[in-house]
């Protein structure tokens, strides 16, 4: 457990790092790798201009890697009409 800070000595109680959304991300991450570790299989994907033979697990791999880029990309949008809506 950690101590209450002394008075005086201007040390601030540790917090953890294991926070809800770290862990939530934690298990998400290891679901999507679970997920993609199971499909080796070979499948055909049309990405619209051009069709092709894939494993699985790539294309699931670059389809959560576009999640993210996509979700990061809308965090920042509203991270900055909020900070315009501040101003």
């Amino acid at each position: 457990m950690t101590q209450p800070p002394q008075p005086g000595t201007g040390q601030q109680p540790r917090k953890s790092v294991w926070t809800p959304r770290r862990i939530v991300l934690g298990l998400v991450l290891l679901y999507g790798l679970v997920v993609v570790i199971a499909n080796r299989d070979r499948v055909a994907v049309n990405f619209v201009f051009f069709k092709t033979e894939a494993s699985l697990f790539v294309v699931l791999l670059l389809a959560i890697a576009l999640g993210f880029v996509v979700g990061w990309l809308f965090d920042d949008l509203r991270a900055r009409r909020r900070r315009r809506e501040r101003q």
